[in-house]
């Protein structure tokens, strides 16, 4: 067996191949070609493959490894370390709205899509409504999981982009139609209808840690806007979030549990009902796990901008107080609220040196500390 791994004091920079890439695509293209156009066509997969190869930092990657679709973190340079500009993928995203749909090559396909997640968005302005609706075929019930899930990956990585979209501010070649059939793709996506066997593990399990973690941070992303709110609460992405606490709790992942939790505080702040009892042992269980993660994580990935609902997600126990939630779990959470207080009120400057807004900040402080007030009154 071929050992990919590398010493990790080593970051492997992958030069950026897209000019000769595109090259070939655009020899495959020509009509006067047709004759070695398999030739061409062989040019771009093993182009796309090689790509793969490198692209991670520290360690090169087997393409096919379903690991790299969830944990690989892909980043293209040109040979003097510019980044490309979105324009320079636009061959690509015609390739893959042309060529590949027309092929039956679902690696291919899987590998353009992890090359184009790369982007971190949906492309150039004027490849961008072509862009999504090749993720919105790439999606479909009926394609490979593998195809299905590098499309979610795409998709994860614009998310920003997506919640910023609005009937208000709608960028050139989209339009609210194409918005909502991205939103019933992402359902097929993880839950493909087409299966009519619950499988226990593989891709398409019913409960997949790396795929559902995947889903979530989107459908958290996405909820911050409203006309989105109301697009997945209609597609029935809401259900399928709640339907996935059981497995979130059983493998206590915690940095997945922070999402789900800020898509139940803002399910609630909207004034809509979750449809489970939020004093339930377990979810009171899973809640301080959480706050422990928040607590003792210096360098929290969490969004900032989510804590507010988060804390509106832990304030459904508070209220359910009368129903039996022992004196011993509010006290234990009141010392790990306070803690992740403190822990934040130290870590501003780290969170402003990466970008994050004050204001958020100031926010996230703010709800802590009401929070923290509650708790120590109920506690004293």
């Amino acid at each position: 067996m071929i050992n990919f791994s590398q010493p990790k004091d080593k970051v492997v920079s992958f030069v950026m191949r897209l000019s000769p890439d595109r090259a070939a695509y655009y020899q495959l293209k020509n009509p006067q070609e047709e004759d070695v156009r398999p030739k061409h066509r062989a040019g771009v997969r093993t182009a796309l493959r090689t790509m793969l190869v490198h692209g991670r930092s520290y360690q090169l990657s087997r393409p096919d490894d379903e690991q790299l679709i969830w944990h690989g973190d892909l980043c293209w340079h040109h040979s003097d370390e510019r980044e490309p500009r979105c324009e320079e993928f636009d061959w690509l995203i015609d390739y893959l709205a042309g060529d590949a749909e027309h092929c039956t090559d679902n690696d291919t396909e899987g590998d353009a899509l992890l090359v184009l997640s790369a982007m971190h968005g949906l492309g150039s302005s004027v490849k961008r409504r072509s862009y999504i609706s090749s993720l919105i075929r790439c999606m479909h019930s009926t394609r490979p999981p593998r195809v299905r899930h590098t499309a979610l990956r795409a998709v994860f990585e614009a998310r920003e982009e997506l919640a910023s979209m609005t009937s208000a501010s709608m960028p050139p070649g989209v339009d609210a139609r194409l918005l909502n059939e991205l939103s019933r793709s992402l359902l097929t996506a993880v839950r493909p209808k087409n299966s009519q066997i619950t499988h226990d593990t593989g891709p398409d399990a019913s409960f997949h840690i790396d795929r559902d973690s995947c889903y979530i941070r989107i459908i958290c992303a996405l909820m911050k806007n409203n006309e989105w709110y109301q697009r997945l609460t209609r597609d029935g992405h809401l259900d399928r979030c709640i339907s996935l606490l059981d497995g979130l709790y059983q493998y206590c992942h915690l940095n997945a549990g922070f999402y789900l939790l800020v898509i139940f505080g803002r399910i609630k702040s909207s004034g809509k009902d979750l449809p489970f009892g939020p004093a339930q042992e377990r979810w009171r269980r899973f809640i301080t796990h959480i706050w422990n993660f928040v607590q003792r994580s210096v360098s929290f990935n969490g969004d900032v901008d989510g804590i507010p609902a988060f804390v509106a997600a832990t304030r459904l126990n508070l209220t359910a107080a009368d129903d039996g939630v022992p004196w011993e779990w509010l006290a234990d959470l009141s010392t790990k609220v306070h803690g992740a207080l403190v822990n934040l009120r130290q870590s501003q400057a780290y969170y402003v040196d990466r970008g994050i807004a004050q204001a958020a900040i100031n926010g996230a402080l703010s709800s802590i500390q009401g929070l923290d007030d509650e708790l120590s009154r109920m506690v004293e």
